[in-house]
């Protein structure tokens, strides 16, 4: 339904497509939490992406349990999420620090090439 009203799947697509070869790799015929969380905490130093791969699975793993209820739905919660870091807000002199640096004369060989 989502992807009719124009939501984009390349992400999700390309990362399921990895968690299902890596079941076929494991000969694994039936989506667990525990191969789910196997899967996705690789690679180990991209803490990042942990819970995003394990949520793109967590819903394939919702549609395939329609079909075999043996199919196991990872739990909200299992990693932590990613924390985008709090934005810096500049302050009103420091905004006309900046402006006063870059408007100034230039000294240097490569003056700028215009000034927006």
């Amino acid at each position: 339904m989502r992807k009719g009203l124009g939501y984009k799947y390349e992400h999700q697509t390309r990362r399921l497509a990895d968690f299902v070869a890596f079941m076929e790799k494991r000969k694994a015929r039936i989506i667990t939490t525990k191969l789910a969380m196997e899967w996705a905490t690789l690679p180990p130093d991209r803490h990042a992406s942990w819970a995003l791969r394990l949520s793109d699975v967590r819903g394939f793993a919702r549609h395939v349990a329609n079909f075999d209820p043996r199919t196991e739905v990872p739990p909200v919660g299992m990693l932590p999420g990613w924390k985008r870091a709090k934005p810096y807000v500049y302050s009103d002199a420091e905004i006309d620090a900046l402006l006063t640096a870059a408007l100034a004369p230039w000294v240097g060989q490569n003056p700028p090439g215009m000034v927006t």
